[in-house]
C-alpha cells in the first residue's frame, strides 16, 4: 500500500462517524493561578497574589473513542497587586484575565467508566488591570493569542452524565496561568 493511501485511510478512520461519536457540554469551577508576569508594566515592586477561583463553560465533539475537539469560554478570576512604579505609590491594583480556547482533544478510555485526556490549542485571551496609581484610577486592557493546553481524567455514570478533573496552562504573552478544575459533563 501506498504512504498517500495508508495515511488517507487512517485519517478516515479517525474522523469517519461512528456509533460512539457524540456532543458534549460541560461547566467547571477550581482554583486558578495567573503568574506575576502580568504586572511587569504595572508595578516594579510590591505584593501580588495571583490566586484565586477560576470556571470555564464548553462544549466540544468526539470523533469516536480517541479523538475530538473542544471549545470553551474560561474566566481565570482576579489577580491582585500593589506596591510602587518607579518610586510612585501603586494601591488596590486588580487584573481579570478570561478568554475563549479551541483544542484539539485526545482521549484513551483506560476502563468502561474511566479515560484519560489531553489537549492541545490556541487561547484567546484579554485581561484588564486597574489600580490607583498616585491616588488617580489607572486602568489598560492587553489581548493576545497563545498555547494552551492540558490533562485530565473523566469518569462515565453510564448514559450521558461525566465528572472531569483536569489541569490547563495558558499563556498570556510573558506569563502562564494555571486552572485546576472539577465539573460535570453532559454528552448528547
Amino acid at each position: 500500500m501506498k504512504p498517500g493511501t495508508a495515511f488517507a485511510a487512517c485519517a478516515l478512520a479517525l474522523c469517519a462517524p461512528s456509533a460512539s461519536a457524540q456532543s458534549f457540554i460541560g461547566a467547571a469551577i477550581g482554583r486558578s493561578d495567573i503568574g506575576n508576569g502580568v504586572t511587569k508594566d504595572l508595578i516594579t515592586s510590591g505584593t501580588y497574589d495571583g490566586v484565586d477561583t477560576g470556571f470555564k463553560i464548553y462544549s466540544g465533539y468526539l470523533f469516536g473513542r480517541h479523538f475530538g475537539f473542544e471549545g470553551a469560554y474560561v474566566d481565570l478570576g482576579e489577580a491582585r497587586y500593589s506596591g510602587t512604579f518607579a518610586g510612585v505609590p501603586v494601591t488596590g491594583g486588580k487584573v481579570d484575565a478570561s478568554g475563549y480556547t479551541i483544542s484539539a482533544l485526545l482521549s484513551y478510555p483506560v476502563g468502561a467508566e474511566l479515560s484519560v485526556f489531553g489537549k492541545l490549542g490556541l487561547f484567546a485571551w484579554e485581561w484588564t488591570a486597574s489600580d490607583m496609581t498616585a491616588g488617580r484610577p489607572f486602568e489598560t486592557i492587553e489581548r493576545g493569542n497563545d498555547l494552551a493546553f492540558g490533562a485530565g481524567a473523566a469518569y462515565h455514570f453510564g448514559g450521558h452524565l461525566a465528572v472531569r478533573a483536569e489541569w490547563e496552562r495558558f499563556k498570556l504573552d510573558d506569563t502562564d496561568a494555571d486552572l485546576l478544575s472539577v465539573g460535570i459533563l453532559w454528552r448528547f
